[in-house]
């Protein structure tokens, strides 16, 4: 499925919390290492310049030099990476396909959306609730994941569709601080440093996150309305999750997404 316009229409931005680990696990080790944390990235972050709809920024290693230019637009994700001023790639997503295009080919993608289904029919009955003040105490509705897999033979082409797998949640309606996208497009890239090569290679994984709803519901706005008072949403537990050149790799994001109503009552 593609990333559903009902989600997105009543989306009002996200909060930052603090950002956690990001754990490499190779398989061909001892069970000991299994739980070893990595938290230094061989790549450094610099020339960071933003706009409301564009992020710059360069990843810099002693021999090198990786730029990368993401445009979050009202339906799609372009991502562009320049590496050693030579060797160019770029991520393309359009809201409601079923694929992204990278240099020109389809790469995979399979949307995973959450249930919505909290309490049958009575979801939107306009109940009131017993508090004094309606508990905004998340309660968890169902998990979400975005599938990505595509060859890579690059630390650049690894950059761009990484960089393109996390801009999606732009779309999802989680607006993802700027630092956070380079810490973990590097964090990514940090793996590379492990291997003694690159050579073309399947990198895939999985965007996940989870949906959550308030305990209790909560007056909209809209008085008279059949479904005035209604749950709030928001996307949590967002993480990439992957695999390449042996190792998997599980990067969580440490961001929450601010309440919000899923539809405007009738």
């Amino acid at each position: 499925m593609k990333i559903s316009k009902k989600l997105l229409a009543s989306v009002l931005g996200s909060a930052l919390f603090v950002t956690g680990p990001i754990s490499f696990i190779n398989p061909t080790k001892a069970l000991a290492a299994e739980n070893e944390v990595v938290n230094i990235s061989e790549f450094s972050i610099e020339n960071s310049i933003s706009t409301a709809n564009t992020h710059s920024f360069s990843l810099v290693r002693s021999n090198d030099v990786i730029d990368v230019d993401i445009q979050y637009l009202e339906d799609s994700v372009i991502v562009n990476t320049i590496t050693n001023g030579t060797e160019v790639s770029t991520f393309t997503y359009n809201n409601n396909d079923d694929f992204a295009m990278v240099n020109g080919e389809k790469m995979y993608l399979k949307f995973n959306e959450p249930n919505f289904v909290i309490d049958s029919e009575n979801t939107l009955l306009p109940e009131i609730s017993t508090l004094a003040t309606p508990s905004d105490k998340p309660v968890f509705v169902s998990p979400g994941n975005i599938e990505f897999s595509k060859e890579v033979s690059s630390i650049g082409l690894m950059v761009t569709v990484i960089g393109g797998v996390i801009g999606l949640a732009n779309l999802m309606g989680v607006s993802l601080p700027n630092k956070i996208v380079e810490k973990k497009v590097a964090d990514w890239l940090s793996v590379v440093g492990l291997g003694t090569t690159f050579a073309l290679s399947t990198m895939k994984g999985s965007f996940t996150y989870g949906l959550y709803r308030t305990t209790d519901k909560f007056y909209t706005g809209y008085p008279g309305s059949v479904n005035s008072y209604q749950y709030k949403f928001r996307y949590e537990d967002m993480a990439i999750k992957g695999s390449l050149l042996g190792y998997n790799m599980s990067i969580p994001f440490g961001v929450i997404g601010s309440w919000w109503f899923q539809s405007k009552p009738m």
